[in-house]
């Protein structure tokens, strides 16, 4: 241990003093002032490589963080290949104004996105836009004032990518230098004034001298050890130092200007972690705080043999939300919805408000997860998820208008569907997409089945990108009778793919798929685009021949399709009432007015809209007056059981109820001909199944309309469905 004399600095300066002044008083004030330039340098030097040590670590821990969180965002949609997530949390990181660049790369170095709205050159390697190699764990580097970061994405237990980012932390290391330099500035001006007040003193008597000496050193020298030993605390991670002083001098502006620094770098440090813990738009904790949260009642769950329950949850057409009333519309849903289910666990007494654990977080777009820890049955999360069902299920009132949005729910309990956090949140979520695709608005537990599921869905979703570039898309046309004379006035498109290696694959088993994704907009497009070009052949053969195809509910409500429709009709000089539309009724119905506006215009550009499925829906009568539809498609469902002497009351009504409005009729699924001569009976329409003719290709269509006999001249041409 030191003694005291090596621990003061007015003790040294005493002595040194007063064995100066024996000898020389020249030689006494140079060591005198050489003594104290160093311990100013010293506590300077000391006090500067603290804080810019601390600096840095900091900087590094909240880059670390950031690329983190980012990371943990882009596994879900990096493993779906979903650009335009992707885009959109890299546009959100980019507007940070300290960041250079941020990059998203592929496995193999190549880049997949810069976060910005234009298409980015994706054969640039990593090795010509990152100073860093690609390793299976974060990389850290300092160049001047810039800190790049390379931080590989794992998703699925395996690096999908590497996110990389550059900050610029330029203005916090010129700010730390500025006060530097004022510490300097400070220091040699105590320095001379410590020198000159020294020399006045000399002349008292030697004790007298050293006692004042030592008292003024010890005053003097104590503030400046002060802010040396808080500067030394704060480099050591004390967040509890304040640099405030009590005197007004340069030492408490030196302070002062310290303080603020600190305050600065709080305040940096509370921003960026809320950009990593928590979503700025519900304030829930975010993916990588609920990925903690997870680990750590997943580590609980094992030491005490618990159960515990995640329920994933996805809102249902919340997307038309957004394409109907915009993105500000559907984010001040989605706050309600997270308050909704915020306030659902605080009255179910699921959630400790003073609790670290988090149990409900948003993932990210409208998804969102709730944990259930202590769970004893499987019946306790249905049970829950059927009380987040019915609370989502009550209307949204939002500035004035009604929203209504249903749930989808996946269910994983550990440890029977998976031990690790990423297992049980990815069962989870395959769990929530079947019960989407069991028709949305319930609840499923995760079965090992799904995994093939999932996989059959992606494979769907990648081949249809594909099946688009190389043709693999064509189209089939059932052909539409009128039942009074038997001739053909129409057909219906029906999409068919060709796939090199799987030959013929069903619609069933892609359709469903495609228009409960992002690729329905593509694919409807490309539909239409051959429909109306083959319609106008048909139409050389045949004039006033129509063609009609399918819009699904998902398309329906995008105003690209609508647009695109309306461009298409008007480019290509379809004639009037040539292209037709069907649309399901429960498509229709959900927002209501949005729909009628996209109908109207339609009707308006000379494209007939069909009720297709009718009497499946809603089967309101109040729409058909609100909405401009030129005919009605009866389901199959009321022919199959059609035979003489049979009820066919209900289609009779239907067809009574479609003359008294001047709708055109078309019934579907005529299988024999008991069934076309019952329907005859019941007055003029047309007809379309597999009884009359089966759906073809366009040669075989021409052909049959080639061999059809032409109209007698005096014979009145219906009106075409």
């Amino acid at each position: 241990m030191s003694s005291p004399l090596k621990r003061s600095l007015p003790r040294r300066l005493t002595t040194s003093f007063a064995v100066m002044l024996v000898f020389l008083t020249s030689i006494h004030f140079i060591l005198l002032a050489n003594g104290f330039r160093q311990y100013s340098r010293f506590f300077i030097d000391s006090g500067n490589a603290h804080l810019v040590s601390s600096l840095k670590e900091q900087l590094e821990r909240d880059a670390s963080l950031l690329s983190g969180a980012l990371a943990a965002r882009l596994d879900i949609p990096l493993y779906h290949l979903d650009l335009s997530e992707i885009g959109a949390h890299l546009q959100q990181i980019r507007s940070n104004r300290n960041l250079d660049y941020v990059y998203l790369f592929s496995p193999d170095g190549t880049l997949l996105h810069d976060g910005s709205e234009t298409i980015p050159d994706f054969n640039r390697p990593l090795a010509e836009l990152v100073p860093l190699t690609p390793a299976d764990h974060l990389q850290l580097l300092w160049k001047n004032e810039r800190l790049h970061v390379l931080q590989p994405v794992d998703t699925a237990e395996h690096t999908a990518g590497h996110l990389a980012l550059a900050i610029n932390f330029a203005s916090a290391l010129d700010g730390l230098a500025i006060h530097n330099a004022q510490f300097q500035a400070t220091a040699s001006a105590k320095e001379q004034q410590m020198l000159s007040q020294m020399i006045l003193v000399t002349l008292l008597p030697l004790l007298l001298t050293l006692w004042i000496v030592y008292r003024f050193s010890h005053h003097l020298f104590k503030p400046l050890q002060q802010l040396a030993d808080k500067s030394r605390r704060f480099g050591e991670g004390d967040r509890s130092v304040h640099f405030n002083m009590a005197q007004q001098d340069e030492i408490g502006q030196l302070g002062h200007a310290l303080e603020q620094m600190r305050c600065s770098l709080e305040q940096s440090h509370r921003h960026t972690h809320q950009l990593a813990y928590l979503d700025s738009l519900t304030q829930l904790p975010n993916r990588h705080w609920f990925q903690q949260s997870l680990d750590s009642l997943l580590q609980q769950a094992q030491q005490h043999d618990r159960r515990l329950g995640v329920l994933f949850i996805d809102l249902d057409h919340f997307k038309e939300v957004n394409d109907t009333a915009g993105h500000e519309m559907g984010d001040l849903l989605l706050f309600e919805a997270a308050a909704r289910l915020r306030n659902l666990l605080l009255e179910l007494d699921l959630s400790d408000p003073n609790s670290e654990d988090v149990l409900l977080a948003r993932l990210g777009g409208d998804e969102f997860v709730i944990l259930y820890p202590g769970l004893e049955r499987g019946e306790q999360a249905a049970e829950l998820a059927r009380h987040i069902a019915t609370t989502l299920d009550e209307p949204f009132l939002i500035d004035g208008r009604y929203f209504s949005i249903s749930s989808s729910i996946g269910i994983t309990v550990y440890p029977d569907d998976g031990v690790t956090s990423s297992a049980i949140l990815k069962h989870a979520d395959i769990a929530m997409y079947a019960a989407k695709q069991s028709g949305r608005n319930q609840y499923a537990f995760f079965s090992p089945r799904m995994n093939q599921q999932l996989q059959q869905r992606i494979e769907v979703l990648q081949g249809v990108h594909t099946a688009l570039e190389q043709g693999q898309f064509y189209l089939d046309y059932q052909p539409i009778l009128d039942l009074a004379d038997g001739r053909i006035r129409g057909a219906e498109a029906l999409l068919r793919w060709q796939h090199p290696e799987r030959g013929l694959i069903p619609p069933g088993q892609f359709i469903p798929t495609i228009e409960d994704s992002d690729l329905i907009g593509p694919v409807t497009e490309w539909v239409a685009r051959q429909a109306v070009q083959d319609l106008l052949l048909l139409q050389q053969q045949q004039p006033g021949f129509a063609v009609s195809i399918n819009i699904s509910g998902a398309a329906l409500h995008q105003k690209t399709t609508r647009d695109f429709l309306i461009k298409l009709k008007q480019s290509q000089r379809v004639p009037d009432n040539g292209l037709h539309v069907e649309l399901t009724e429960t498509s229709m119905m959900r927002h209501l007015d949005d729909c009628r506006q996209t109908l109207q215009q339609w009707k308006e550009t000379g494209i007939n809209i069909w009720v297709d499925d009718f009497g499946t829906g809603y089967s309101s009568l109040s729409y058909l007056h609100q909405l401009p539809i030129d005919g009605l498609k009866i389901d199959r469902s009321f022919v199959r059981e059609l035979k003489p002497g049979s009820n066919s009351s209900l289609v009779a009504t239907i067809m009574t109820l479609a003359d008294m409005m001047q709708l055109k009729v078309v019934t579907e699924g005529i299988e024999t001909r008991d069934q076309r001569d019952c329907i005859t009976r019941l007055g003029p329409c047309f007809g379309q199944g597999f009884g009359l003719y089966r759906p073809m290709s366009l040669a075989a269509l021409q052909a049959l309309l080639e061999r059809e006999p032409s109209a007698p001249d005096d014979t009145p041409t219906r009106p075409q469905p």
